[in-house]
This record gives C-alpha cells, structure tokens and sequence, in this order.
C-alpha cells in the first residue's frame, strides 16, 4: 500500500513538473539589457537594408527583446516597445489593469492620431537605405485598455513615422485598405473584429474590485458568474492580428522611421507594440549596390545575426495584409494594353486633383480583375542635374504607386521606374515641352472585356 502511495506522489510531482516546465516555455521571454542599437542590429533588421544611427527615447524598461516560443501573439521574437515596464507583458492574465507608469512626456506625432494629450512615450528611431524597391515589417498591438475603456479617451496609441523621397512623415501603422491609425478605439471587439484577439480577463471571485482610475473599489459585475480564463499567456487584455506595414521606396537612398507608442489621456494601464525579428526588409524587382551611406565602423560594432539573414518568418504569424514576394508578370493572356500620362508642376511631385477621375479608372480596373497589373514610369524635364532629376523621377513613380497602395492595390500589382531626364517626349527648349516631359506614364494591363467599362474617356490615352 506505502509503495503505491509513494509510486503515486512520484507521479503526480512528475506531471506536476512536466506541466511547470511547458506553462514556463510556453510564456513570453522578455529581456531589457540589450541597447536600442542592438536591437534594430540584431533582432529586427533582415535582408536588403543596411542601418545608420539609431536612437531611444524613453524609459529603459519599455523598450526591450522578447521570445515567444509559445506563439502568444502569434511572433516568436523580437521587439517590444511599451508604455510602461515590458515585463508587464509576460502572462498569464490575471489582473484586468496592469500597468506602470513611468511619468514622462508624450509625442506630438501621436497627439495628433490619437486627438488627445499622449504621456509615457517610448520612441526608437534610425535611418535606412534599402537595396529594393519594397519596405515591409510585421507588428502586433495589445493593450490593457481593452476592453473596458474600447471608445473611450484612453485610446492608446503608436505609430510608424516614414521620411525620405517621396514620402513626408507617412503613417505605416495603419489598416489595410481604409488607412484608419491602429489605436484602441480602431480595432477592438466591436470594430475591425476581424483584426482583434480577445484576451480578457474576468474576476468572478470577489464582490468589489478596486478601480485603478476612480482609485476606489468598485461593484464587480461579474461576481459569481462562470471564470473564463484568459486564452493567451500575455498579460494585455486584447491584441491585434500580426499586421505588416509596407511602403515603396528608393533603392539607395536614405530614408528615416520613427517606432513610436504612448499611453493616451493618462499614465497607467500599459499598450505594446511588437516588431517581428528580421521582419524589417526591403524586396522586390530591383537590386542595386548600396552606397557608403553610413560609417563603415557603425555596422561593425556589433556581431551579426546570420540566422536573421537567411531565416524564413514564422508562417504561424498569419500576417494580415501581407503579399508574397512581388513578381510582375510579363503578359496577360487574353490581354489589353492602355497607357496614359499624368502632369506634375515644376519640381513638384504631389499629384493634381484634376487627374483624380484617371486615377479612379485605374483603381476600378483593379477592383474588377485580380490579374491587372500597371507599370508607373517617373520623367522630368531638364531643368537641374540629371542625379537631381532622377530622384525627382523616382518620387513622382512612387507618388503614385503609393496612392494606389494606400486604396487597396497590391503592391504586387504594381512596378515602379524611373529616368529623370533621359526620355521627353517633347522638345525642353520651350515652357510647353517641358510641361509635358514633367510626367508620369501608366501602361495598365487587364482584361480586354474590361474594356468597355474604362475607356479613353476616364483613361486619357497617350498620344
């Protein structure tokens, strides 16, 4: 009788330690003793981008590495940039109100977003020269405002800030297709459902709870009622779906991004938002050399991370929005060709709203055949440098691959180039040529059926 009462404790400690150690590698590893520096070096940067100065500002415990081996928020590893302290983020829920207030200042850039005063900023930006055409990164957002304070003033916030040619101050971190910023009133469980994990959790067990924000106990509703346990071992109440930001840019050229999130209203419930390791790359049909842009010894000072280099991304991240790696195709068959030209004033890359009706031909093209592609081809005239003008070039091609983008197109629909001034199509001697060589050309390809619903009325042909 004694050995199988011990044969059993020996058991049940077994199981007991065997389920201890899958809860504890099931959780969220966080770990702030990396510098900013290494974490955009080493943990976000993939392939096609080479890094120049980076800098942080905030607290030192809102910026840190993660891993999640158990896929929580559905990444396995990366960065974490909060509110407040990111050991918060470890799971399980078991408080609906966690948070650390760190009492610094907000940033204007989300002020604006967010329509409300913004505290406990954490900011981490650098510059960048990518060796393709394409930008992407994969994030997610949670937040301990969900769900009891979904349309509220606490409306937590973060966004990506974008500059460089042809793009002033962009906001990646936004929906695909209706461009709405990612905050708490955005996607929740009733708006955008579709983006959102509920995470919440319930206390059933006691009568008064204690309100973080009214600093009193309060009635608990839901005294007595079934426990319903948190699905996820993270801490926040609510998450996104693993979202990807992406843009078009310059190959070459250096551009600047600010990673940006704040509490909204006030200092306390914590938000994260989580950038996937070796998510940061840039793709696409060009490749070209990169330039000394940056100080040789600033990519030196730390060991690289070739498992980042060559890694896949994990496929468990379920990425909304994303698009495979873009491969424009040659023909269409059965297939129809259109081209047409819009105008830019002088050294002006912003697009003229009496092209707008062309545009919008353009786009119901793409949203009646899923096999349209557009070539969009950047000139200039010849006033200034040709190195000038073909920047120049570039940023009218990417203005308006990049309104496509921001209506729904796939960027995989969509190629970009450029010549600066290397062919008019009339003389730059006179006002009148260069006028008309300041352009961007669209050669679309679809479907000729099509064709009868978009004709030279809406696309103005080239002459």
């Amino acid at each position: 009788m004694k050995n199988t009462q011990i044969k059993n404790r020996v058991c049940l400690t077994l199981i007991g330690m065997l389920i201890s150690t899958s809860l504890s590698q099931a959780q969220i590893h966080i770990d702030t003793s990396y510098t900013a520096d290494a974490l955009v070096r080493q943990i976000l940067i993939g392939n096609g981008v080479l890094v120049g100065p980076v800098s942080y500002k905030g607290p030192k415990h809102a910026l840190a590495h993660f891993n999640d081996p158990g896929f929580n928020v559905h990444l396995e590893e990366g960065i974490v940039l909060t509110t407040g302290n990111a050991f918060y983020v470890k799971g399980p829920n078991r408080v609906p109100d966690r948070g650390w207030a760190s009492g610094t200042a907000g940033d204007p850039d989300l002020d604006r977003i967010s329509a409300g005063q913004t505290h406990d900023a954490a900011i981490l930006e650098f510059d960048f020269v990518t060796t393709s055409e394409y930008l992407s990164f994969n994030f997610a957002f949670g937040s301990e405002e969900y769900l009891e304070y979904v349309d509220s003033k606490y409306n937590d916030v973060f966004g990506f800030f974008i500059d460089g040619p042809g793009l002033d101050h962009v906001n990646l971190a936004v929906l695909p297709k209706t461009g709405e910023p990612i905050t708490v009133n955005n996607i929740n469980h009733k708006k955008n459902r579709k983006f959102y994990h509920d995470n919440g959790f319930q206390n059933t067990s006691h009568p008064f709870l204690w309100d973080n924000r009214k600093k009193k106990p309060v009635r608990n509703k839901r005294y007595g009622k079934t426990v319903k346990e948190s699905p996820y071992q993270v801490q926040f109440d609510g998450f996104t779906q693993v979202l990807e930001a992406r843009c078009m840019v310059v190959p070459n050229e250096v551009y600047h991004i600010k990673l940006a999130i704040a509490d909204v209203s006030d200092y306390i419930l914590d938000s994260g938002v989580f950038l996937e390791a070796g998510s940061f790359r840039s793709f696409g049909d060009q490749v070209v050399v990169l330039e000394d842009h940056f100080s040789p010894t600033i990519n030196q000072q730390l060991p690289a991370r070739p498992d980042l280099l060559v890694r896949q991304l994990s496929p468990k991240s379920q990425v909304i929005g994303s698009n495979p790696l873009p491969k424009f195709p040659t023909r269409l068959a059965p297939v129809s060709r259109k081209s047409f030209n819009i105008h830019f004033d002088f050294n002006s890359f912003d697009i003229a709203p009496v092209y707008s009706h062309q545009l919008k031909a353009l786009l119901g093209i793409f949203q009646q055949n899923p096999q349209a592609t557009v070539k969009i081809m950047g000139h200039t005239d010849n006033v200034g440098t040709k190195a000038y003008n073909r920047k120049l070039s570039a940023k009218r091609s990417m203005a308006v691959a990049n309104y496509l983008i921001d209506q729904g197109v796939e960027s995989s629909r969509i190629k970009t180039m450029y010549f600066g001034e290397s062919q008019p199509i009339h003389a730059n001697s006179t006002t009148f040529g260069r006028t008309l060589n300041r352009r961007v050309e669209f050669v679309v390809e679809f479907e000729p059926e099509l064709n009868a619903n978009y004709g030279s009325s809406d696309l103005v042909e080239n002459n």
